[in-house]
């Protein structure tokens, strides 16, 4: 997880999508009066709703607390081919439709998993999408890589 310097008094609420510049980074799990809490795509405890871009094959991206989370609940006759962009699906209404994650990559034992399109250790400035709305909350709070 990732501190944001921005809370409750800035309208971040619990359950708000979180993206850099790239993509998908996670959602807030927790928000205080001055700072909240983001729980990372990568996290073992995330799952994200997916649609692959250009066939609408719907799947589910899970953290496995490792840098590229993975690809399950997939019918067993699907071809996912490697370089395919995956966007969220909206499904659950946790995560706006459309929004950018990744693409896919197949590893030696032919497990699919998300190379995403954001790089969670290098990043300094988040965007928090307000449920049911267009706009960004304060596109430049700032991070902190203290965990809880």
């Amino acid at each position: 997880s990732l501190l944001l310097a921005a809370g409750k008094a800035d309208g971040v609420e619990k359950g708000q999508a979180v993206l850099s510049g790239e993509g998908l980074v996670g959602r807030i799990v927790e928000a205080g009066r001055r700072s909240s809490r983001i729980l990372l795509v990568t996290d073992i405890n995330s799952r994200v709703p997916v649609v692959v871009e250009d066939t609408l094959q719907h799947a589910v991206m899970a953290g496995i607390n490792a840098i590229q989370p993975q690809l399950i609940h997939l019918p067993q006759d699907t071809e996912i081919s490697a370089g395919a962009r995956l966007i969220t699906s909206g499904h659950g209404g946790v995560f706006p439709p459309g929004l950018p994650v990744g693409k896919v990559v197949v590893d030696e034992n032919g497990t699919r998993l998300v190379s995403l399109f954001s790089d969670i250790t290098r990043m300094m400035y988040v965007r928090v999408v307000k449920k049911g709305e267009k706009q960004d909350l304060n596109p430049g709070a700032l991070l902190s890589e203290e965990s809880f």
